[in-house]
């Protein structure tokens, strides 16, 4: 794991977050369209979701369990050319 993670991806989110409405006003001006709030509120939540994502990602735990489940439910399926990394159990 990376020291200090958690609070670069906190403030790239914060940025982004103050950030979206200027950049949905911005290209919907570019494309001759009126905001509506609810634009805004959409990029939002979308950058509220791909933080939850980043921030899950950052349990290597979890990570190491859903690849585990990924590559034996890829087996039960005989997809052997679709295939995961290694997970390498006492570093887990």
């Amino acid at each position: 794991q990376r020291p200090g993670i958690l609070a670069e991806i906190a403030l790239d989110l914060h940025v982004l977050r103050l950030l979206t409405p200027i950049q949905t006003r911005l290209q919907n001006m570019a494309n001759g369209l009126d905001t509506d709030p609810a634009d805004i509120e959409q990029g939002v939540a979308l950058v509220d979701e791909w933080g939850r994502g980043f921030v899950a990602e950052t349990d290597y735990r979890l990570e190491a369990t859903n690849t585990i489940q990924f590559e034996e439910a890829m087996r039960k399926r005989n997809l052997d050319a679709v295939c995961a990394p290694t997970v390498v159990e006492s570093l887990v």
